[in-house]
């Protein structure tokens, strides 16, 4: 039994491999095994995760017919012998401290449960910068101070995704946790890993680094249409789990729906840009329905600039909308840099709020 199994699903990532098990491999930390789950991937990845295995007797690898990331992970869950587990995204990398920051953070609390920070990674034409994402080491040791507390780690995607967290297997295994064969998986899967979690601890690291890259100046945009339906989805599980809290803090409250708001807008802007016939009908239906209404009505949303664009939404003025959403699309594909950096700033600055 080693303290860490980390377990990558690797899927048609050739190019960026290499420096995500390197840097696993090169982690200061070193009692860990590494399952690469090759998910039935047509490319390299399958040869070159052999080969690592090859040389390195802490690397295994599990070739299977491709199911998705969520099945990938499941079946390094299934076979893992680690304390804890952690789950990289095999297009990442981590800094060599990282590991050790999370275990030692996990053991000094004895927490069920680490999220840390993070840092994104963007290229544009071969330009490239960062932007850290981080806040204050915090360590919540029983299930009052878990559900009063981890509202404040939605709008900042440290709740949604699975690898900044080191999880304690013992909890996964005793609760049947597995990754759900959805899109957006992850929320989903975080979502039943602290609906009964007693400890959880913050990290300050933000020693993942979060990879994305656009090829050229030029966006190549497709509209998918479920986002919508997707984020509603997300959210009504959120309302589940703090229902079954039997939270009724009214600031908490505030904070999960103005976390559903913001992502309101997101789809919003998708749609003013997306060319659809119908575009004007959609924002009219989302604007409308009965948990939108709510969300923009009693929601607390921190980034100033997503407050202003709120104002239509509000107001159920679709012209407003169309506009909102137009402007933001095209920062967002004409000013790429300018558009995240002031996103991370509105991260950080929201998580100095708290």
């Amino acid at each position: 039994m080693c303290k860490i199994s980390v377990i990558t699903p690797v899927y048609k990532v050739e190019k960026y491999l290499r420096k995500c098990i390197d840097s696993i491999l090169n982690q200061t930390f070193e009692d860990f095994e590494l399952f690469i789950v090759d998910d039935g991937s047509p490319d390299l990845c399958g040869e070159i995760a052999d080969e690592y295995a090859k040389k390195d007797s802490r690397v295994h690898v599990i070739h299977k017919e491709n199911g998705g990331a969520p099945s990938a992970r499941n079946a390094g869950i299934r076979v893992a012998t680690g304390e804890f587990l952690y789950f990289p995204d095999s297009d990442d990398w981590i800094e060599e401290g990282y590991l050790q920051e999370l275990y030692d953070i996990a053991i000094k609390t004895n927490a069920q449960l680490v999220i840390s920070g993070y840092t994104m990674e963007y290229n544009e034409n071969n330009s490239t910068r960062s932007y850290r994402v981080s806040t204050p080491e915090q360590n919540y040791y029983n299930r009052q101070l878990v559900r009063n507390n981890l509202h404040n780690y939605f709008d900042n995607m440290m709740m949604a995704v699975p690898w900044n967290k080191l999880y304690k297997a013992d909890y996964i295994h005793e609760h049947a946790l597995e990754f759900p064969n959805l899109k957006w998986d992850d929320l989903h899967f975080n979502m039943e890993v602290i609906m009964d979690i007693e400890r959880v601890a913050i990290s300050s690291a933000a020693g993942y680094h979060f990879f994305r890259s656009r090829a050229g100046s030029e966006t190549t945009y497709v509209f998918d249409g479920m986002l919508y339906k997707k984020r509603k989805e997300q959210f009504e599980h959120i309302l589940k789990v703090y229902n079954y809290w039997g939270v009724t803090d009214k600031n908490i409250l505030s904070m999960i729906y103005g976390y559903y708001a913001s992502r309101l807008i997101q789809c919003i802007q998708e749609i003013a840009i997306s060319g659809c016939e119908d575009t004007r009908e959609q924002i009219y239906k989302i604007i409308n329905e009965p948990l939108s209404v709510k969300a923009f009505g009693i929601g607390k949303i921190n980034s100033r600039p997503l407050r202003m664009s709120a104002i239509p939404m509000k107001k159920k003025n679709v012209n407003g909308c169309l506009i909102v959403g137009k402007t933001i699309g095209f920062v967002k594909i004409h000013m790429f840099h300018l558009f995240n950096m002031l996103k991370c700033m509105s991260i950080n600055k929201a998580l100095k709020l708290k």
